[in-house]
């Protein structure tokens, strides 16, 4: 939806929803590697976003300052738990396992801890609720026409956590917790200038 410029202000704003499911995210992707998880390679890609909503806007204000923003609301992407181990085949031959799934803490009703398989990239991020602003103040120095503008980034100031893959700590074979990831952090501001000659 577009509000074109009129009565000094603009307007774009959409919504857009997809689905992306396959086999692998890329060509050099491990998986396909192992036959034990063939069943379980087929999900959602890393990039499928369902909901994805965004709105920009800017007006025109007077002295040659120009406001405007953005906000944008995506829900969570996709992340994958895992578990890599060695067994031995029944020519105890050392094999490197790369499973999807996990062994639980506790033990069940027969005392067993018995592997859990799940499906990739079945568990989903938080959604991310994002708001840019962009202040903007032309002048002309000299004969330059100049601008300076400020920026403020992430104004809610959320460190949202986008995980990628988990690999929870397994108490049958003193594995470790890893959780591949990677945080946005805080507010950030931009201050600069812009000269044309």
């Amino acid at each position: 939806m577009t509000k074109r410029l009129s009565r000094k202000w603009q307007m774009d704003a959409s919504y857009t929803y997809s689905r992306n499911v396959g086999f692998a995210d890329s060509f050099y992707s491990q998986l396909g590697d192992d036959p034990a998880n063939q069943g379980q390679t087929f999900g959602y890609q890393t990039d499928d976003q369902r909901h994805v909503v965004k709105f920009n806007g800017v007006t025109y204000l007077p002295h040659d300052w120009q406001v405007g923003g953005t906000a944008s609301w995506s829900s969570g992407l996709p992340y994958s738990v895992f578990s890599q181990l060695l067994s031995l085949d029944n020519f105890d031959y050392v094999q490197y396992r790369f499973l999807y799934g996990y062994t639980p803490d506790r033990a069940d009703a027969a005392g067993q801890r018995a592997f859990v398989a799940t499906r990739r990239n079945d568990q989903r991020n938080d959604p991310v609720l994002n708001i840019n602003l962009r202040a903007d103040k032309a002048f002309v120095l000299g004969k330059l026409n100049s601008k300076m503008f400020v920026t403020i980034e992430n104004v809610l100031n959320r460190d949202y956590l986008r995980i990628y893959a988990y690999e929870p700590a397994a108490p049958n074979r003193g594995g470790r917790l890893q959780v591949i990831s990677e945080r946005n952090f805080g507010r950030r501001f931009n201050v600069g200038f812009q000269f044309e000659f």
